[in-house]
């Protein structure tokens, strides 16, 4: 949670335009295909990252754009953004 806050507070803070920043999510990290904790809404994903800031935030959840492994990358069937808890983000991924 420190890192995620830090790492949003640099973003904000430089006079630059924002600029994403690819985290890690926790083990276990579910996401869903709107802001609702609901296997309704579940999605079935390969591992994953997530770009930071989050693109909206509602209700606790934020919505990510995902972030796949090459392998995964290319197939069309995944979606571009899932929504999870603002908290899941792990460790920032030096580019």
């Amino acid at each position: 949670m420190r890192l995620f806050l830090a790492a949003m507070l640099v973003i904000s803070s430089a006079n630059l335009p924002a600029a994403a920043a690819i985290f890690t999510v926790q083990p276990g990290t579910t996401f869903y295909s709107k802001p609702q904790k609901s296997d309704k809404f579940r999605l079935e994903l390969p591992e994953v990252r997530v770009e930071v800031p989050p693109i909206q935030d509602a209700k606790g959840f934020c919505h990510f754009k995902l972030v796949y492994k090459i392998a995964d990358r290319d197939n069309p069937s995944l979606p571009k953004s899932g929504w999870a808890r603002c908290v899941v983000t792990d460790r920032l991924i030096s580019k």
